[in-house]
């Protein structure tokens, strides 16, 4: 009796130095998310679709990221990647209320893309087929801004770098197309203004 009596003792001693470790494993807080995202957008001038990632910085504000888009054959005359280099300013993001919703009336940046292929050129010279200064600017390099907003979900975690999932729409334009609306007053905002939209998480 006295040997069973102790071990019986023993597994009730066990079990009760467990609990608490079992307990604090459960009720332990999601782990935060890291700095780093991932990005789908469509259109906006960076390609039919991209994808890519980035990292956010200046508590949740800046994003600078990289994106690499694909134009299809017929939009392009033939399968096209456009590399860019894309930041993005949310200079305020209010919670909508007392839910997990923020929204960023304004976002702003700037980008810079790269198009890959044959027909496009970093320079009139090096393009090799027309005479210099026909062309002054670069057919494969762009650099422009963007403007537009975003709706933002939140996830449980109090952390700064909690899990985010974020719609977002922006309009962009870029070099070519401002010179081009100084030159040619006939120019519409439709004409030099391209809307893109995306997903971020």
């Amino acid at each position: 009796m006295g040997r069973k009596h102790n071990l019986l003792l023993g597994i009730v001693a066990y079990g009760s130095a467990m609990l608490p470790a079992r307990v604090a494993a459960q009720t332990a807080p999601v782990p935060a998310a890291g700095p780093f995202f991932l990005t789908l957008h469509v259109a906006g001038g960076i390609g039919l679709v991209a994808l890519g990632g980035g990292y956010r910085l200046a508590h949740q504000r800046l994003e600078p990221e990289l994106l690499v888009g694909y134009l299809p054959r017929r939009l392009a005359g033939r399968p096209t990647a456009i590399i860019t280099l894309k930041t993005t300013y949310l200079p305020f993001s209010p919670r909508l209320g007392h839910s997990r919703w923020e929204l960023s009336p304004v976002a702003v940046g700037g980008m810079v893309n790269y198009t890959t292929g044959r027909q496009y050129f970093l320079t009139n010279n090096t393009a090799g087929r027309y005479r210099p200064g026909y062309y002054w600017w670069s057919s494969a390099v762009r650099v422009g801004a963007l403007a537009g907003m975003r709706l933002t979900r939140v996830g449980h975690s109090a952390a700064e770098y909690a899990p985010r999932t974020s719609l977002y729409s922006e309009f962009s334009t870029n070099d070519l197309h401002l010179v081009s609306a100084l030159t040619n007053r006939s120019l519409k905002l439709t004409d030099i203004l391209t809307l893109g939209a995306g997903v971020k998480r």
